[in-house]
């Protein structure tokens, strides 16, 4: 048990002097400039079909959130239709190629819905995409 607590202590004032080192007081001068400055690119304007799917995915959202709101526990198969909605968003979200930023919102809110489903998870961590970073709005 003794060791178990110096383990304890050890590990303690470890994470204290790497959490010391991230405040804000004694960070590097050009990190800080550069988080505090905003990104100059503009979001990429959606268009007719583009906007359709991001309207059909959004709601899809919905409905995992309400299907997952009564689930406390995590499940590898989740609760009752959650797998089938999580391959409905897919489905509507591959109707259209949205731009870069606009599936990563997406997919991010996605994988929020679905956090207590292990296969809906792995289901939506293969929809990621390797973006190039060229990539923008075109």
């Amino acid at each position: 048990m003794s060791q178990f607590t110096g383990t304890l202590a050890l590990t303690v004032a470890v994470l204290a002097l790497v959490a010391s080192g991230c405040g804000s007081g004694g960070g590097h001068p050009a990190a800080t400039a550069a988080a505090g400055t905003t990104s100059s690119l503009a979001p990429c304007k959606l268009d007719r079909a583009q906007r359709r799917m991001v309207a059909l995915a959004t709601a899809d959202i919905r409905r995992l959130r309400r299907i997952q709101a009564p689930v406390q526990t995590f499940s590898q198969r989740g609760a009752p239709g959650q797998d089938v909605m999580t391959g409905k968003f897919a489905l509507d979200r591959g109707s259209s190629h949205p731009p870069p930023d606009a599936f990563a919102h997406l997919l991010h809110l996605a994988k929020t819905a679905v956090n207590l489903c292990g296969s809906c998870s792995n289901a939506l961590e293969a929809e990621e995409p390797v973006l190039d970073r060229q990539e923008r709005c075109g």
